[in-house]
């Protein structure tokens, strides 16, 4: 691929940050982890031959010979806004700090095949909302009407990926990568625990507040690519598929009852266990490679299975105990993690502003959310929305500094829910107070690339 290098060295940018994640799935799903990406919204399957094309396209990395390496870090502040239906609610919204995530790649040839490597947070997402514990039941009034749809919320996904490419003739890139991902999720919400005709069904007298933190050591994942960019023309395409084992969570549970009027908890060793299918993803873009301008178009589409719309905890060893002494096991407490099929548009262009040396890149995506509407959450709802970024590479003497920023707006919408109280007594139950999703999620990061045998 002489002309594909040619064009490589003398014109290819991107702008960066380590995770786009955030934006899809609430971190459930390895999104666009491209340190080129944000800047140019996403968009890489064909132009990024770093370490996020072990993500995205491994047969990207066919595209330079040599051996490179690859030194990043983002910060991602991951904004939701949540308004209950209630007369006189308040705009709620989330609390925790911005999340960083870290990448650090190496890529290299040995004979005809390109090899690669990479540790990323392939994905990240952090939301928590005040907290009801140090207020009086009484209180409450319409403040915490969120309570039973979810208080707090976090993933973690942290990747350790290894690929290899081949060049089939001068126009033509196969690849395949293998990744292994370590799972850490948490979450914190309460349920409804009383009896019909005696309690006011949702009256946080009769709360229960429940936590899980686990972790699931490894999910293997794998990724397949093609490029195919031709020597006599301009244009360059290319295409994906990637696959990822479902998620099995082991968690340590806590629970505590709303005393002296509410329910109590009885534990024995408690723990619990979480699994979550994870999507079929098939990625592809086109890309034009002008003399001072290029401009790439790129979609891709997320299959999920239908069983992952609708998660649930299965608890061990613990049971919830009305003030009567009645008693009832607390084995299945229903998770706000949500996922739906969904998928992503995307454009960018990059325009040469000092010949050899500064690039200036934008783009803009609009993606469909990952959670349907009536199962939106505040601490693992995935709204969708329009993305637009800006940013800047400069090279010089076989090191690249890449800066990047991406805003995602979501596009507000009120939500029915078909989420519950979830009554463990099974003696009355109701709906989640409706209202009025909004938000928003910024990503800032930096890049340095390094060419460790520059010519």
């Amino acid at each position: 691929m002489p002309y594909i290098l040619a064009v490589r060295s003398a014109c290819t940018i991107c702008v960066l940050i380590a995770t786009t994640a955030p934006a899809a799935a609430g971190g459930l799903v390895i999104g666009n982890t491209s340190p080129r990406a944000v800047g140019r919204a996403g968009t890489g399957v064909v132009g990024d031959d770093g370490g996020g094309a072990l993500v995205l396209n491994p047969a990207a990395i066919a595209r330079r010979e040599g051996w490179r390496a690859e030194l990043g870090l983002a910060f991602v502040d991951d904004e939701i806004a949540w308004q209950s239906d209630t007369a006189g609610a308040p705009v709620v919204r989330n609390q925790a700090p911005s999340s960083m995530a870290p990448q650090l790649a190496g890529i290299g040839s040995i004979g005809d095949w390109i090899v690669g490597a990479s540790v990323m947070t392939a994905a990240v997402s952090d939301r928590s909302l005040r907290r009801p514990r140090d207020i009086a039941p009484d209180e409450f009034g319409a403040a915490f009407d969120y309570r039973y749809a979810g208080i707090a919320g976090s993933v973690r996904r942290d990747l350790v990926t290894i690929g290899v490419a081949r060049r089939l003739g001068d126009s033509v890139a196969v690849g395949v990568a293998l990744g292994g991902s370590r799972i850490e999720i948490t979450e914190l919400r309460r349920m409804w625990a009383g009896f019909s005709g005696r309690d006011t069904i949702g009256a946080p007298q009769q709360d229960l507040e429940i936590s899980f933190a686990g972790t699931d050591a490894f999910v293997p994942s794998v990724v397949a690519g093609v490029l195919v960019a031709p020597a006599d023309t301009a244009l360059e395409l290319g295409a994906s598929i990637a696959w990822s084992q479902a998620i099995h969570v082991d968690a340590d549970v806590a629970a505590i009852g709303t005393r002296p009027l509410g329910p109590s908890i009885s534990t024995s060793e408690p723990a619990a266990t979480l699994d979550i299918a994870q999507p079929l993803t098939l990625r592809a873009g086109g890309r034009y490679l002008g003399e001072h301008v290029v401009v790439e178009l790129g979609g891709e589409l997320a299959r999920v299975p239908l069983d992952a719309a609708a998660t649930s905890w299965t608890v061990y060893g613990m049971r919830v105990v009305d003030r009567t002494g009645v008693d009832a096991p607390l084995a299945v407490v229903p998770s706000r993690i949500s996922l739906r099929t969904h998928g992503a548009v995307r454009g960018a262009v990059d325009v040469e502003l000092v010949r050899g040396f500064l690039w200036a890149t934008a783009g803009y995506a609009f993606s469909i959310g990952s959670v349907e509407r009536e199962r939106q959450s505040p601490v693992f709802g995935d709204l969708g929305g329009h993305t637009t970024a800006i940013g800047l590479e400069a090279s010089s003497g076989g090191f690249t500094f890449t800066f990047g920023w991406a805003r995602t707006w979501a596009i507000a919408r009120h939500a029915g829910t078909r989420l519950a109280l979830d009554n463990p007594f099974g003696t009355g139950d109701a709906a989640v107070p409706s209202g009025v999703y909004d938000g928003s999620i910024d990503q800032i990061g930096f890049l340095l690339a390094a060419e460790l045998d520059p010519p």
